[in-house]
């Protein structure tokens, strides 16, 4: 028996394993899980549908009314020279930006079904439009979680020049490959602009698709999350768990213990509720996995030394609201496991995942007798 009748057996019993464990929690700890569903649906209710729905309608209504177009004329230039792509990706690097994190992965795939952007170009920009958006960092986080929005303002100035430095960097290995140059805009050239009130139907339809698949992850991994809380774990492995399922409760707790670079690096890389969010775009782009996640790691690393330069150049106390009112540790100090965790977690999902969807591929390439490539 070869490897590639073999892995579906493994990917059986993962199935299996993932089932059982699901059971084993929701006849285990129903009062928990129960809990854990009423925290996810009052984060969506509370945080997430204000934070992304305005956000997602207006995406949607730039890209259908052909706004975005207008705005790419003036700022081709600069996307050419600083990420290597066309007009247009300027007002999805903005939006995503302020959106929040499905957002610019959103308007890429959308980008690329209409072909205005090429097959790597689309791979790039999925790799580096995706933050957390300002509602969540200076309200959620900088004032609910730190009681200061000065620190808000450090955390999101982090992350928008890690998303920001690391499309820079991306752009400059294209040109290095010899990727091809964008194509020039035609400045002259006549923009069809959509009925504004068509274009606002399709917006509110999209957004309202996208927000229901993103609460549903939240309350999933929210209930996953209550349910692993009640197991006898080490207090670190606890936290760990808490930042890699589910970002909002995450950083929550991790900003008791970690200092505050370690949470920035949290918010660049995202929990595992937000990458299951962009995942269909990705698929949408040709995105791999492995190149996903280690883009993910960069932009927290990046995210993390810009946040400690920040804070030496704007100094503050940092401390945060606790149940025994006890504040943390200096912003400096250094948490080597927390992030040998984190990286080690990106590296087993990349072991684990990556190839599974080769061989899904490549199976039904078998059947139907074609070809595909796989990026």
């Amino acid at each position: 028996m070869n490897a590639q009748t073999k892995r579906p057996w493994r990917r059986a019993l993962l199935s299996g394993a993932m089932l059982l464990a699901a059971c084993a929690g929701l006849l285990s700890y129903p009062d928990a899980c129960a809990a854990g569903v009423q925290t996810g649906l009052s984060l969506c209710a509370t945080l997430v549908l204000p934070a992304l729905f305005p956000f997602l309608t207006v995406s949607s209504f730039l890209l259908g009314s052909g706004l975005l177009q207008l705005f790419g004329r003036l700022m081709h230039r600069a996307a050419r020279h600083g990420f290597y792509l066309p007009g247009e990706s300027a007002g999805v690097v903005l939006m995503a930006l302020v959106g929040g994190f499905p957002v610019g992965a959103s308007m890429t795939a959308q980008l690329y079904a209409e072909k205005r952007l090429t097959a790597p170009q689309a791979k790039r920009m999925c790799l580096f439009c995706m933050a957390p958006g300002p509602a969540f960092v200076l309200s959620a986080v900088g004032e609910g979680v730190y009681r200061s929005l000065h620190i808000g303002v450090l955390l999101y100035a982090s992350v928008c020049l890690a998303a920001l430095i690391s499309g820079v960097l991306l752009g400059c290995i294209a040109r290095f490959c010899g990727e091809a140059a964008p194509e020039r805009q035609n400045v002259r050239g006549v923009v069809r602009l959509c009925s504004p009130l068509r274009a606002l139907d399709a917006a509110v339809k999209s957004a309202s698709q996208a927000m229901v698949q993103i609460c549903a992850w939240v309350v999933l991994f929210s209930a996953v999350a209550a349910c692993i809380g009640k197991l006898p774990l080490p207090a670190g492995a606890e936290l760990f768990c808490s930042c890699f399922l589910e970002i909002t409760t995450g950083v929550r707790d991790a900003a008791q213990v970690l200092p505050l670079p370690a949470v920035a690096a949290l918010l660049s890389f995202g929990g595992f509720a937000v990458h299951c969010q962009v995942l269909p775009y990705l698929e949408s782009c040709g995105v791999r996995l492995s190149a996903f996640f280690a883009a993910r790691v960069g932009s927290a690393v990046l995210c993390a030394g810009f946040c400690a330069v920040l804070l030496r150049l704007f100094p503050c106390e940092v401390s945060a609201a606790s149940q025994t009112g006890e504040p943390l540790a200096a912003a400096y100090s250094v948490s080597a496991p927390a992030f040998v965790m984190l990286v080690l977690s990106a590296v087993l999902l990349i072991l684990e995942v990556e190839p599974n969807r080769k061989v899904c591929y490549n199976t039904g390439e078998n059947k139907r007798g074609g070809k595909r490539n796989v990026p």
